[in-house]
């Protein structure tokens, strides 16, 4: 009896060790804190019209998956907000905490990669206002700590034309445009350049020849055909008499 008792105490000793450690690996991926109440220094500190770049799965399109999704992204947005600050702001300290709990997020996740590929065709690319990014990131980490994440996610399908694809399609025809005008612009500058050098050849040209024609007048006969002087009418009435005598 002794030692069925024993045994008894011993499995109900590992369960209860089982389902502490369970639980308290659960908690350790809770990231969300008392710091959370940062989030809305930061957003007065940082300027409204300020935009941050943001690349994101929508939680519609996300799913059970949507937090896995989303940690690696933020928190690398995170890192390139913060060294926007310099090393002793408060600025890049608070932000460092949220890296921080999101490293540890993603670290007790696992890998992130392979549901990362599976929802490739999903990940948009937006440029977002303080307020509308802080309430990303503060829908995110209450989201880490009240949904359990699921490893089997099924992916919705692919839509036809994708997001990141039209996006970056149109901040190349952005950058296009002002190619085109540019351009044009320096078509147009470039007539009149021309033109001008055109005028000024051709009245050094027109001076030149000016200048020839006043130290040498003779010199325009060359061009304009010499005059030679009429004889006289007397002289022209006698060789025409000798002419007719000659004949008779």
């Amino acid at each position: 009896m002794k030692k069925s008792k024993i045994w008894i105490r011993v499995c109900v000793h590992l369960l209860l060790f089982i389902i502490l450690g369970v639980n308290s690996s659960k908690f350790d991926v809770n990231p969300v804190t008392d710091d959370i109440s940062r989030l809305s220094v930061l957003r007065q500190n940082i300027p409204k019209d300020y935009k941050i770049p943001v690349h994101y799965v929508p939680e519609a399109e996300g799913g059970m998956c949507w937090v896995k999704l989303n940690v690696f992204y933020l928190e690398d947005s995170l890192q390139d907000l913060a060294h926007k600050f310099g090393n002793i702001s408060s600025n890049r300290k608070d932000i460092s905490i949220f890296i921080q709990m999101l490293q540890e997020l993603r670290l007790n996740m696992g890998s992130v990669e392979p549901i990362m590929y599976d929802f490739e065709c999903h990940y948009r690319r937006e440029m977002w206002h303080t307020a509308r990014y802080f309430d990303f990131v503060k829908d995110f980490l209450i989201a880490a700590q009240n949904r359990e994440d699921s490893d089997d996610c099924d992916p919705p399908p692919c839509p036809t034309t994708p997001y990141t694809v039209a996006a970056e399609g149109y901040l190349k025809g952005a950058r296009f445009l002002p190619e085109v005008v540019e351009r044009s612009l320096l078509s147009l500058l470039f007539i009149p350049l021309l033109a001008l050098v055109f005028l000024l050849v051709w009245k050094v040209r027109s001076r030149r020849n000016e200048e020839d024609l006043q130290q040498n007048p003779g010199a325009g006969g060359l061009f304009t055909g010499t005059e030679w002087p009429a004889p006289p009418l007397d002289e022209m009435s006698e060789k025409n008499k000798l002419n007719i005598i000659e004949t008779v």
